[in-house]
């Protein structure tokens, strides 16, 4: 399942506040990094700005700022959190797992986590990086670790979870077969205060405070209909910041409408292709998503009062978007 993050609406918290928490030395230095459970972590000496329309091409991610970062790596998945990018490079998999990487403006650093690439998610300031660890728990009698949910406050440099609640009994159950027929290990997602994640016993919500877990559901399908799920899947970002237009997607499989809130006619947008969605607002008259032209990811915006959609100027065909706005790829709906 994904669960998109919706950035170009996100309002990222300033570079002061967080240097506040940063837990630098006196000469603004960056904290010595720190090793809790099966990395090392280093907190964020000037956090980046997560917010506006983020995509990767060619190793290079650009953020909504005008900044670049170069991986240096042909990218699998990425996030962008505390000092830049946190990335899992293409075809680095062995095992379960794959290596998870940070790149800034001056550095390319392991950070020793094994990750599961899809389930890579940011809280919406930046701060908090979370994943499932798919490598590094304790073993069943077969050989499989049981999956480990982590969330790192980047800012610090530290992780705030890391639990195998609730993701099956390593002393009895055959945990391969497990996250075959159970709900997989996965992160729905996160506010600024709370980690929520899903596992073969239920749903469990963390606190990035206390680092405490608590059962919320069952099962994920109990989830969907409860304020807090609505407020990971990003619905507010379907309104533009002025609150004037609304994205709609009708369930007729005709194509995605802007809606004016005033009760006036809507939009219907034109797209160059026939698979695509839109899911949030780049400006006030700028919609924005992805979409599929055969095989090869699109970003898309689409103007009003048009509705005329093309690739934002500079994207090429092919750009990854961040990994928790959309999953792998872009978002899809197949008309």
């Amino acid at each position: 399942m994904r669960t998109p993050r919706l950035l170009p609406t996100v309002t990222g918290l300033t570079v002061t506040a967080l240097l506040a928490l940063s837990g630098c030395g006196e000469d603004g230095s960056a904290a010595e990094p720190r090793t809790d459970g099966a990395a090392a972590w280093t907190g964020a000496a000037a956090p980046v700005d997560p917010s506006g329309l983020v995509w990767a091409a060619d190793g290079a991610v650009h953020l909504g700022d005008g900044t670049v970062i170069d991986t240096e790596q042909r990218i699998e998945a990425y996030v962008v959190a505390g000092d830049g990018v946190y990335l899992v490079p293409a075809g680095e998999r062995e095992g379960p797992g794959a290596p998870l990487l940070l790149a800034t403006d001056d550095r390319l650093e392991e950070t020793g986590a094994r990750v599961e690439p899809d389930t890579l998610r940011t809280s919406p300031d930046g701060r908090y990086l979370a994943f499932i660890d798919p490598a590094t728990g304790e073993q069943d009698a077969f050989g499989t670790p049981v999956a480990t949910a982590v969330v790192v406050d980047t800012v610090r440099g530290e992780e705030v979870v890391r639990s195998s609640e609730g993701m099956g009994d390593v002393g009895e159950d055959d945990l391969a077969d497990l996250y075959e027929d159970a709900e997989s290990p996965e992160v729905l997602g996160l506010t600024d205060t709370t980690a929520y994640v899903v596992g073969p016993d239920g749903v469990r919500a963390h606190d990035l405070a206390s680092g405490e877990g608590s059962v919320v559901a069952d099962s994920a399908s109990e989830v969907y209909d409860t304020d807090w799920f609505a407020a990971l899947r990003g619905e507010d970002a379907l309104t533009n910041p002025a609150g004037t237009w609304r994205i709609v997607d009708p369930t007729d499989g005709s194509p995605v409408r802007l809606v004016p809130e005033d009760g006036g006619a809507p939009v219907v947008t034109r797209s160059p292709v026939d698979v695509y969605e839109l899911d949030s607002w780049l400006d006030d008259e700028t919609a924005v998503g992805g979409g599929l032209d055969g095989e090869t990811d699109l970003l898309l915006a689409c103007t009003l009062p048009t509705g005329e959609c093309a690739p934002p100027p500079g994207v090429p065909a092919g750009a990854l978007l961040p990994v928790d706005r959309s999953g792998p790829g872009l978002p899809t709906v197949r008309r």
